[in-house]
């Protein structure tokens, strides 16, 4: 005979509630804090989506913004290689991919004679047609970037409508990114 049969009911009980609240801690341990994850049918989808929670500047307006007096800080967010091949005068290149660990960081803004961007001042990003700028914006409105906007058309349509407005063709061993210098690290 097995010794747990001649469990009386107030131990099954206490047996039954024990496991009932390691099922709960365990389900609670296992959860995404977060809340689900969204998932989509493709990149296109995840882009749409999210440019409809990012703020955009057409690129006349942001042709005004530049010929007036009103401050912001100007983000190439492609890489340096293509930042390099031409840009938007006064922009400082930090890629993507690397944008979170050093938009705050005083030593990326110290080589390009700034300083670190106040979290409520206007942000401009670009990329090179307008689907790896929005993607950019949306993590720095997670960490807490609050006038964040993107160029519509990204370089290519800065580029059409603009082109004396453009540095272009840098030659290798000129120009230098805020971000070549440290492309290897980042804490990617």
């Amino acid at each position: 005979m097995l010794p747990f049969l001649n469990l009386n009911i107030e131990s099954m009980k206490t047996i039954k509630a024990f496991f009932f609240i390691c099922l709960i801690a365990m389900a609670g341990c296992s959860s995404n804090s977060n809340g689900p994850v969204k998932s989509y049918a493709s990149v296109d989808d995840m882009v749409a989506d999210i440019k409809q929670n990012v703020s955009e500047i057409s690129v006349k307006d942001f042709n005004d913004l530049m010929n007036g007096e009103d401050p912001y800080v100007l983000l190439d967010v492609r890489l340096p290689k293509e930042h390099d091949k031409g840009f938007i005068p006064g922009s400082v290149s930090i890629p993507r991919g690397v944008l979170e660990f050093r938009i705050g960081s005083e030593k990326v803004w110290d080589e390009e004679g700034l300083y670190v961007p106040e979290k409520e001042e206007l942000l401009i990003l670009y990329c090179k047609k307008s689907n790896r700028s929005p993607l950019a914006a949306l993590r720095l409105q997670q960490l807490g970037y609050k006038n964040v906007k993107v160029i519509s058309g990204g370089w290519h349509g800065w580029h059409e409508a603009y082109p004396e407005i453009s540095e272009d063709n840098i030659e290798e061993g000129g120009m230098i990114s805020a971000a070549a210098e440290e492309e290897d690290s980042g804490g990617c």
